[in-house]
């Protein structure tokens, strides 16, 4: 059984993402580590804690970086996803359910440690745990098997013209990461972006009557509801990295070298791409680049419904 640690910035379609790993029954999740992105580190622990508490995910919760390494990123409410990160969906706050007394970076070296150089991560949000991680435990790059995140792009960006979001949020944790040595696999813009759901999609979910698939739903009615305000369209892009794993054919990859730029005016946070191979250096990762949309979907409806179904909680 494939084992993962969950590293992300619940968020709204993070939550999603969360949902369609635990309702994946041949894998098992080992913990979630919270790191500051799409909302602030507070909101996204206890968006965490509460979650697994009301789903019933039996699974240690961490607190993480509150901040980039460096200078960078710092939340501005935007309400992309809301005030707290889940959109208008309120969940009852955690009244058992503890966080787990480790730090982030320090739970992730202990399940790397434990897991025998077969853990792999979900990484959703900023790298900053991971970088943590990297820095603080030497062997930790050498016990991790495999790294996929939502993040970068090798055209364009959407927090500026080159930089998406969570690389842009700390690139030079990014840059640690890649230049680590982990086995990586990128879905950035160039496939996130055509990730959207439909409103068949809702209605298949409301039809499972779960606890797990109604919040889901109600995530997804708040996507719609601020797409028809102006806002981005109900796209998921977190919910695909946990696809580059567990349905790697409904993508097509290239492999390339990539790396961050971490000082440029107006290309902090790009992940540059060496698309025609001119700096000589191996690839190191794979790059999501092509997308099954229906395929996608279809996957992420179905995962989400056996969640709670599953053993993986």
């Amino acid at each position: 059984m494939r084992k993962f640690v969950f590293d992300c910035d619940t968020g709204t379609d993070d939550a999603i993402a969360i949902l369609a790993a635990f309702g994946t029954p041949d894998i098992e999740i080992l913990g979630i580590t919270s790191v500051n992105g799409n909302v602030t580190e507070n909101h996204v622990s206890a968006n965490n804690l509460d979650l697994c508490e009301y789903l019933g995910f039996d699974v240690p919760v961490t607190r993480g970086a509150s901040m980039p390494l460096f200078s960078g990123y710092h939340n501005s409410l935007d309400m992309t996803h809301g005030t707290t990160g889940l959109g208008s969906v309120v969940l009852p706050h955690a009244q058992t359910k503890q966080f787990d007394p480790r730090i982030a970076s320090r739970f992730l070296f202990d399940m790397a440690v434990k897991c025998e150089g077969e853990l792999e991560l979900f990484v959703t949000g900023p790298m900053t745990n991971i970088a943590l991680a990297v820095i603080q435990y030497p062997e930790f790059s050498d016990l991790i098997k495999h790294i996929y995140f939502m993040g970068g792009a090798v055209w364009g960006g959407n927090v500026t013209t080159t930089a998406e979001f969570n690389i842009w949020a700390d690139p030079e944790a990014a840059h640690i990461v890649f230049d680590s040595g982990i086995p990586m696999t990128m879905v950035g813009l160039d496939v996130t972006l055509k990730a959207i759901m439909e409103k068949e999609d809702v209605v298949k979910l409301r039809a499972c009557h779960t606890k797990a698939a109604d919040f889901a739903a109600d995530l997804l009615d708040f996507m719609f509801d601020r797409y028809s305000r102006g806002g981005e369209d109900v796209i998921m892009h977190d919910a695909l990295a946990v696809a580059s794993a567990l349905c790697p054919e409904c993508m097509k990859y290239t492999d390339y070298f990539v790396d961050v730029e971490t000082t440029g005016t107006y290309t902090r946070g790009h992940t540059a791409a060496d698309f025609r191979g001119r700096l000589g250096k191996e690839p190191n990762m794979a790059c999501a680049m092509e997308l099954d949309v229906p395929m996608f979907r279809k996957w992420l409806v179905e995962r989400i419904s056996a969640c709670g179904k599953s053993e993986n909680h």
